[in-house]
């Protein structure tokens, strides 16, 4: 009876509290509001960013890409620095090249006449001297030059008997003097003749004792003759076969002269300019240690798209004839200095992604320091010519002071803080008001509207 009672009581609450919500339906929403409202703003709560690194950012003190060193820093470090000197001495630039003959001296031998090769009488690489029988040579134009200088020998031998038998006669006047004239005449006619003939053989290659025996030579034997070296040198090329034809268009050999090479190189695009005509240079043989001197003589006057370099020359002396073509020299030559150019030691420069640096101490006792840009001109083990050209106007100058050790530490130091710096930026929430610039040298934050 009592559970009957009760469920009764239940049904009757629930049943009045669905009709007043039904009448005041007013007042639901007012509570459907105010639930949005605690919800929305629970919500604005959550999702609204954290500001706090704003006020950070805004007093934070602006980096000026300084390297600031306590004094306890900079001792434990062990910087120590040194001041930019001025260039006051030449520069040695050090390039490679080769011997090679001197294409201007190469002689090149030839047959005067058409003619066989009956006999190849040096190799390749054989030293001659002037008059060396190089060849063994037999022409049948050769012996119709010689029969005609017979002929002229014996027409001149003829008209000097009638001239030397006719001038007596015509001093007794036994002859009239038109006849003595005549012999006189026919006896110079015939000597320019015999003249021509033996210049003629001479020219073929023959030497002065073999037109000389010409008169006793007869039968095949007037064909042929030896082809001889008119230059000492060595033999760089042999193009004559035995049993082959050839004409005066054909090469036989080459010589080149061992008086004096030539030493070819190269310069980079990045150094042609220093290289002039004229110059002063060493030329030194690594294997041998021989160092001669000699003076630039050519260089390019452009430079080559495929090696971007320019191709000089000089010329050595070779009286002994001890050094050859192709041999491998190492070219020194004397920069003299440039005005504006300075001088710092190696361990100074810094190189990073293929740009130089140098950490430059700032005026005053503070231990702060720049790190700034170079152009390296010239560098070895001990020392760095910089240019006098500059990047963004930050050149060097006589009397700075440069990191000379601990360079590699501030190095290091720098990135650091580069790196630190722009984490900063990247963990930051975006904002959604106008962009906030750390300083000039950073990159401002982007905002999302």
């Amino acid at each position: 009876m009592k559970t009957g009672w009760k469920l009764a009581f239940l049904l009757a609450v629930i049943a009045g509290v669905g009709t007043w919500l039904a009448v005041d339906h007013r007042t639901w929403g007012r509570v459907e509001n105010v639930l949005k409202q605690i919800s929305g703003s629970a919500r604005a709560e959550e999702s609204r960013p954290s500001k706090a690194w704003v006020s950070e950012l805004a007093h934070r003190t602006p980096w000026d890409h300084l390297i600031s060193l306590t004094p306890d820093q900079f001792e434990g470090i062990g910087v120590r620095t040194v001041a930019v000197k001025e260039q006051t001495f030449p520069t040695l630039l050090r390039l490679n090249g080769a011997t090679d003959y001197d294409p201007a001296k190469l002689t090149v031998v030839r047959p005067q006449l058409d003619s066989r090769v009956d006999n190849v009488l040096v190799d390749l690489g054989s030293v001659v001297q002037a008059g060396t029988p190089l060849l063994d040579m037999f022409s049948a134009d050769l012996a119709v030059a010689k029969n005609d200088y017979e002929t002229a020998v014996s027409q001149h031998a003829r008209d000097k008997k009638v001239l030397d038998y006719k001038a007596p006669l015509a001093e007794t006047n036994a002859i009239a003097r038109k006849d003595l004239i005549e012999a006189q005449n026919d006896e110079a006619k015939s000597l320019l003749q015999m003249k021509l003939a033996k210049d003629k053989l001479l020219v073929f290659g023959l030497t002065e004792k073999e037109v000389a025996d010409v008169p006793n030579e007869d039968g095949v034997k007037k064909a042929k003759m030896i082809l001889r070296s008119r230059t000492a040198g060595i033999v760089i090329k042999r193009s004559a076969v035995r049993g082959n034809y050839y004409d005066s268009k054909d090469e036989l050999m080459q010589i080149a002269p061992l008086e004096h090479l030539w030493v070819r190189g190269n310069v980079s695009e990045l150094d042609a300019d220093k290289v002039q005509v004229g110059q002063k240079l060493m030329v030194v043989f690594p294997y041998s240690g021989l160092t001669i001197d000699g003076k630039v003589e050519y260089i390019d006057k452009a430079i080559d798209m495929d090696s971007r370099s320019a191709k000089f020359r000089s010329s050595i002396p070779n009286p002994e004839g001890r050094l050859k073509a192709a041999m491998f020299v190492r070219v020194l030559l004397e920069v003299p200095p440039k005005p504006g150019q300075t001088v710092i030691p190696r361990g100074a420069m810094v190189s990073v992604d293929r740009v130089d640096y140098v950490f430059v101490k700032q005026p005053g006792k503070n231990y702060k320091f720049e790190r700034r840009p170079i152009i390296v001109v010239k560098e070895n083990n001990d020392f760095v010519v910089v240019s006098e050209t500059s990047l963004g106007n930050l050149e060097l100058k006589p009397g700075d002071e440069v990191v000379a050790t601990g360079s590699l530490i501030l190095e290091q130091m720098y990135e650091d803080r580069v790196m630190a710096e722009g984490e900063f930026l990247s963990t930051q929430p975006e904002l959604d008001e106008k962009t906030v610039p750390l300083n000039p040298h950073d990159v401002s934050i982007s905002v999302k509207p």
